[in-house]
């Protein structure tokens, strides 16, 4: 059986489709990205890259401070929204 990992690109793709955010580039601050009408900016990200799965966190946050954190892993050529908790500190730690 072959096992795919989704690659770092579509991460990227599928978060900003999921999450509704959408992005342009502007020549002096690179991506302008915007959720719900509001400015978001990207603050972090960690990619982990292993045999079977892949996990990304990528984190924002708001002009007024508010901060937004995602949490996708990817197995089998798929990604699955995660939460902070027991199984993304197993499968991350």
């Amino acid at each position: 059986m072959l096992v795919t990992k989704p690659s770092h690109e579509k991460f990227e793709k599928w978060i900003l489709q999921e999450y509704e955010i959408s992005c342009e580039f502007d020549m002096n601050l690179f991506d302008v990205c915007d959720k719900d009408e509001k400015r978001i900016d990207f603050k972090s990200s960690h990619f982990r890259n292993s045999v079977f799965l892949a996990s990304y966190e990528k984190k924002y946050e708001y002009e007024n401070g508010e901060k937004l954190t995602i949490r996708t892993l990817g197995a089998v050529g798929m990604l699955f929204r995660m939460n902070e908790g027991f199984l993304w500190d197993l499968l991350n730690n």
